[in-house]
């Protein structure tokens, strides 16, 4: 094995052999698969590490000889499986101050299917440099405000931070950053991930005796662009229902319906409150913020995005009027109009769709949207009390969720509460099983 270290990426150059073990704990049914294959070590992989909120970039940014070994077409990823922590591919809207998941990586997951069952075309369909990748999560932010100068000031000194203090739930990453990768306070958080050599996929498209690998990637490149195939079936299907209930909604509260349909499906990330560390060094980050931010009045609450499983999440995922996540951007209606007003007005059109899409007699049943509303609930929460009783308080949200609550105790200070009161909530959506 060989190692390289690129700028604070470390490269380790190995084979099959040296890194089987590691890749059959995340795909064994991947590593079955290039046992029988039994590629020698011509076939170099690269392991790399990258801390905490590292853009990861095209190959070329790479050692050179890397990067010619890895990838022959320097302007996309070469053939890439993760093998530890998360990674998210989001949309970064700057001028917006919104950070929008597009997809959530995790261990096992083989990327970017473009690239392996690449299709020599002269028609390029993908836009440049829309999506961007980064090591953990991007989209995520404190619930509870952080914006406090006279707090702030601890972080800076403690953690020789130069940004100033966050102004919106955007900016909360790039403190987060900073912090890890400070070098005050001990931190071994770092993803890894399997790039594969050309060879590899050379041999995908050209021996015979990789059909059965080409197979296994086209069957999870189906899979993972089901919802992609479909969807103008579902804009299509929304449209006659609201044509056929005469519904004539706020576009971007219609908007905003369809899509928390795609995040019950699964098919775009959610949000829920963090518990674990794949997706950034969750207890470093609460412990700095308890101790030396100096968060006494509320958990230390994280949320991240992640893909909402209806069929087996025991737990809700979150959407929220306050934090646009949509892939359509419809402008909001010019009347002025409170969250709670929006937040009613979005039930009921979701709880039409709903109704619609649940009958075994319409067009989608016996279809996976049928089977969704069968299945899910859609509850909706403000801070502010709803006299119509359709929006709940979100006082009420730690005791529909138990992830809310689940925070080490030494991380709660004493009186230290739920911050049912957080910009987040004050229109949220959760979805959960019924």
């Amino acid at each position: 094995m060989t190692t390289y270290v690129d700028e604070n990426i470390e490269i380790i150059k190995t084979c099959w052999d040296n890194v089987r073990e590691q890749i059959s704990r995340v795909e064994p049914r991947f590593t079955q698969i290039i046992d029988e294959l039994s590629p020698d070590k011509s076939f170099s992989i690269y392991l790399a590490y990258y801390p905490y909120g590292e853009i990861i970039k095209n190959t070329h940014t790479l050692n050179a000889n890397i990067a010619r070994d890895i990838n022959s077409d320097q302007d996309s990823f070469p053939m890439t499986m993760l093998l530890d922590k998360n990674l998210e591919i989001f949309i970064d809207l700057k001028d917006e101050k919104i950070s929008i998941p597009w997809q959530i990586y995790s261990p096992g997951d083989l990327f970017p299917f473009s690239h392996i069952l690449r299709i020599k075309n002269q028609r390029i369909y993908a836009p440049n440099g829309l999506l961007m990748l980064t090591s953990g999560a991007r989209s995520v932010f404190m619930l509870p405000n952080i914006g406090c100068f006279v707090n702030h000031v601890n972080l800076q000194g403690d953690f020789n931070i130069q940004l100033p203090p966050p102004k919106s739930l955007y900016e909360h990453w790039e403190i987060f950053k900073a912090i890890s990768n400070s070098g005050v306070i001990e931190n071994d958080w770092r993803s890894c991930v399997a790039f594969f050599s050309e060879k590899w996929v050379n041999k995908i498209h050209t021996d015979k005796k990789w059909l059965k690998l080409k197979a296994y990637i086209l069957e999870l490149a189906w899979r993972h662009f089901e919802y992609e195939r479909n969807h103008i079936y579902y804009n299509i299907t929304f449209s006659i229902i609201q044509k056929n209930r005469n519904l004539k909604p706020n576009p971007y509260l219609a908007d905003t319906a369809r899509h928390l349909f795609t995040i019950a499906l699964g098919a775009a990330p959610g949000y829920i409150p963090a518990i674990q560390n794949n997706a950034l060094p969750l207890r470093l980050l609460q412990k700095v913020f308890v101790e030396s931010y100096g968060l006494k009045k509320y958990f230390p609450t994280i949320m991240q995005p992640t893909h909402f499983n209806f069929e087996t999440d025991p737990t809700p995922v979150y959407y929220s009027l306050q934090n646009p996540s949509t892939f359509v951007f419809s402008p909001r209606s010019r009347k002025t109009s409170s969250t709670l007003l929006e937040l009613r007005e979005l039930e009921h059109i979701t709880r039409i769709f709903s109704k619609e899409l649940e009958k075994d007699s319409g067009m989608c049943g016996d279809t996976i949207l049928n089977k969704l509303t069968k299945n899910v609930d859609f509850h909706y929460f403000h801070n502010e009390q709803d006299r119509h009783h359709v929006i709940k308080p979100t006082t009420e949200m730690i005791h529909l969720d138990n992830k809310f609550s689940a925070i080490d105790l030494k991380y709660k200070m004493h009186d230290a509460k739920f911050a049912s009161d957080a910009p987040f909530l004050r229109g949220c959506i959760g979805i959960r099983r019924k």
